[in-house]
């Protein structure tokens, strides 16, 4: 049950929320300028590498050195800019403050605020909502990063979204142009997807606190993935979690041969099985295969398990 929050109440819940916070932190403000009470317990939650995500969500606004300091001390958060934001809530992964108070000290301890808490036990629905609008607001907002005290805006909002970090020259060397994939790269894309809606479906959770599609499209794009490269794009947490399998899943992608349906061939008196033939495009050969499967769409690229001479399960690779 929803529990209204004064003032004073604000506050103390706000630093216990942050406290208690086990995997997630996020706080929504339209002004990014945050009082040292909470940039001490930020700094505590940061170094003791507990957390999934720590993100602060601010509206455009311009960045002053002293908030550009502390934020630098901090490694893994984020900070997402959102035009138009005026909306202030701040939640863990249980509870959540929606409210009228912002983080500086002056409307903690001057202002009149209200607010209310609910509880992700108590309030699944409120919560889950609530859940899905941030983001919608990290996916639509813009990643920021910081270079020598200066806010540099990522041109193509690959780091837009929580879960993507821009330490590595690989992920930097991404920032300048969106990740157009490769046809074995849209494979394994597909086959995380895969995995990721099955996952989710295990944890009862949405699939994108699992992987977002941006997660999976730098894993894919990264030809020379390791377990260090896999730490330095997704957060600690969901790496150490989830790394095993994601690996799992980009091995299996080499059981597919990739190519172009050439031409099909329904079941008549001289065969006994629908025929596709299939242009390699690794090797050029095109070849004629039996199958049992619905026929794939003529000149669509696709990714398809290949038995000698049975044509098997397959994927679109393109619209």
């Amino acid at each position: 049950m929803a529990k209204f929050l004064e003032t004073q109440a604000i506050s103390s819940e706000l630093m216990k929320l942050i406290k208690d916070a086990k995997d997630k932190i996020i706080l929504v403000s339209p002004y990014l300028k945050v009082n040292s009470q909470i940039q001490e317990r930020l700094k505590t939650k940061s170094k003791i590498w507990t957390l999934s995500e720590i993100v602060i969500i601010y509206g455009k606004s311009e960045l002053k050195k002293t908030e550009l300091e502390w934020i630098k001390e901090i490694e893994d958060l984020k900070v997402i800019e959102k035009n138009n934001l005026h909306a202030k809530c701040y939640l863990n992964e249980e509870k959540a403050i929606i409210c009228s108070m912002n983080l500086y000290d002056y409307s903690q301890q001057h202002n009149i605020e209200m607010g209310i808490l609910i509880s992700r036990k108590e309030d699944p629905e409120a919560y889950q909502t609530l859940i899905e609008e941030i983001n919608n607001i990290k996916v639509n907002g813009v990643r920021k990063k910081f270079d020598s005290l200066n806010i540099v805006e990522d041109p193509s909002k690959i780091a837009r979204l929580s879960s993507l970090e821009t330490n590595t020259s690989f992920v930097k060397g991404l920032e300048s142009k969106q990740i157009e994939l490769t046809p074995y790269q849209k494979l394994k894309f597909q086959l995380l997807k895969e995995w990721r809606l099955y996952q989710s479906r295990e944890e009862k959770a949405s699939a994108f606190l699992v992987l977002t599609d941006e997660e999976i499209k730098t894993i894919v794009s990264n030809e020379k993935l390791d377990s260090n490269q896999l730490y330095n794009i997704l957060p600690k947490k969901k790496a150490i979690k989830y790394g095993d399998e994601i690996f799992k899943q980009l091995k299996y992608a080499e059981e597919y041969t990739i190519g172009k349906v050439v031409n099909i061939w329904y079941q008549d008196n001289t065969n006994s099985y629908d025929r596709v033939k299939l242009k390699n495009l690794t090797s050029g050969e095109e070849k004629w295969y039996d199958t049992t499967y619905e026929l794939p769409h003529k000149d669509k690229i696709i990714a398809v398990k290949i038995n000698k001479s049975w044509f098997n399960k397959y994927l679109y690779l393109d619209a």
